[in-house]
């Protein structure tokens, strides 16, 4: 009877000391930060967790505006190099036109946040901001700079990592055929 109590006691214990060590606002992580100045002078601080922004390399975004975000909405619309407006593609998020409604950050709720996107193209790309606070809406702009994809170009990285796989595809070849020269000599018969 003690260890069936003493196991869902274990149990809350864990989750409560975990509860806000999974909500601390990303220790450390952000390593950049530049303030993007505001149509209305209100700044809005843009983090970064990797600096210098590498193309197709995962990171998160932070974006805190002076004064806080609870009851303002965040639009962020994200310009391609080569101009597209829905330039970060895939991301699961609402969207209203081609601009995305930014969220709060999964693990820093007092800000909003973009957890682990990428930029897909290397070259200049635009954020461009809109706050919307009490029926005001002020906007404004941050040109990021993202170099080079880390690496090797991506044909060279999975003709690498496939290369082991080359005697594999050879041995089911041979073996297809093998048994196909087997398949066609044996004469159809029941066994019943």
């Amino acid at each position: 009877m003690k260890r069936i109590l003493v196991i869902p006691a274990v149990a809350l214990a864990v989750l409560a000391v975990a509860g806000p060590a999974a909500a601390a606002p990303l220790p450390g992580e952000i390593v950049h930060t530049e303030t993007v100045s505001m149509s209305d002078g209100a700044p809005i601080t843009v983090g970064f967790t990797k600096w210098p922004i590498r193309s197709l390399q995962s990171l998160d975004f932070t974006f805190e505006p002076a004064g806080g975000i609870d009851g303002r909405t965040g639009l962020l619309t994200t310009v391609s190099p080569s101009g597209d407006r829905r330039g970060l593609k895939g991301i699961v998020l609402q969207r209203r036109g081609d601009a995305i409604v930014l969220p709060r950050h999964p693990r820093a709720d007092q800000v909003w946040g973009l957890d682990v996107v990428s930029l897909p193209e290397e070259g200049t790309w635009r954020f461009e901001f809109a706050v919307e606070n009490a029926g005001r809406t002020s906007s404004g702009v941050l040109p990021i700079q993202a170099i080079e994809q880390p690496g090797p170009p991506l044909g060279l990285s999975w003709t690498i990592a496939l290369l082991p796989w080359a005697p594999v595809v050879a041995l089911a070849a041979a073996g297809w055929m093998r048994t196909r020269a087997i398949r066609r000599g044996a004469k159809p018969g029941w066994s019943g």
